[in-house]
């Protein structure tokens, strides 16, 4: 990583150069898998810069599965990040497309064979649909909105958390139509000790700050700034909050409200920026129309939306 260099008379955000030059040498394999990269703290001493800064970035790479973070290892380049089937490129694809197609005629298969086990594949697939919880309708419309995004292959339904324990208290059968239970991740250990021992295996899945967006822009303003999160119930807003301090957001002060609570109006006007979540203005749309409300956009977190995706596919 000695050959890491930051352009102080830039247009461009430290963020963004150290996240350019990091995934480049990672995607040309300079950076192989399962390299070993400096800490947040050892990076940021050699460049002379924030150490939230770096750590935006790292987690930025987290996200979109460049590297991987685990406790006691420190940082890796990911074992999968030169997989070209695992990208996005349709040329990738077609080329996997062509290989299976000559595997399945050199094996002596004809194409109607493989079309139909294809078809039945994919029906036995999607006829597994994955079981989706929150806590309110509002926090299901959005987020599981983004797991079907970022699992388009999978068939999702939602319910409440009431709704949930209702149902189980009827008959815990229902669960067996599921490929999986998705939760939040404070109640993951009080779903797996309720459910029974053949029920399908829980994911914890939480939804974290887009390290693209929202985090460079609140690691950019000065210590100190009053900076208001609304959400639709405290509960939400308290987990923007601890989100970002996981994110390395300590210099910043956060102030949250209900967006139903009287004193909202209040609270925006005397924050310097406010951010609002997706079921924060689904409550109250027009509060995103004011200038000083951003939306505090968020995604699925690595981890758990990968380990979803690996019971999804087998």
């Amino acid at each position: 990583m000695h050959r890491l260099s930051l352009q102080k008379d830039s247009n461009i955000s430290y963020h963004e150069q150290l996240y350019q030059q990091i995934a480049a040498f990672i995607r040309s394999g300079e950076l192989p898998p399962q390299s070993q990269l400096p800490t947040v703290r050892q990076l940021a001493a050699h460049l002379k810069v924030n150490y939230n800064t770096v750590r935006s970035v790292y987690l930025r790479l987290q996200q979109e599965g460049l590297v991987d973070s685990r406790q006691g290892r420190g940082t890796i380049v990911s074992s999968v990040v030169n997989d070209p089937l695992l990208t996005r490129n349709p040329a990738h694809l077609a080329l996997l497309a062509k290989e299976t197609l000559h595997k399945v005629k050199a094996m002596g298969y004809s194409m109607d064979e493989f079309t139909r086990v294809l078809s039945a594949v994919m029906q036995e697939i999607n006829q597994s649909p994955v079981l989706f919880l929150r806590f309110t309708e509002l926090e299901l419309a959005e987020y599981l909105r983004l797991v079907q995004y970022h699992l388009p292959s999978a068939m999702v339904e939602g319910r409440t958390f009431d709704e949930f324990w209702e149902r189980l208290e009827e008959d815990a059968g229902f669960l067996q139509q599921y490929k999986a239970i998705v939760t939040h991740p404070s109640v993951t250990l009080k779903i797996k000790q309720a459910l029974p021992r053949e029920a399908p295996p829980v994911v914890s899945l939480d939804f974290i700050p887009d390290p693209t967006i929202v985090i460079p822009a609140l690691e950019a303003y000065p210590r100190h700034t009053k900076v208001g999160l609304i959400c639709a119930t405290i509960r939400g807003a308290e987990g923007m909050i601890d989100d970002l301090y996981n994110a390395g957001i300590t210099h910043l002060d956060l102030r949250t409200i209900e967006a139903n609570h009287p004193d909202v109006f209040e609270l925006i006007a005397n924050c310097d920026v406010v951010y609002i979540s997706k079921p924060g203005y689904m409550t109250r749309p027009h509060l995103l129309t004011l200038p000083k409300v951003k939306e505090f956009q968020e995604i699925p977190d690595h981890h758990g939306i990968n380990e979803l995706r690996k019971i999804v596919t087998q």
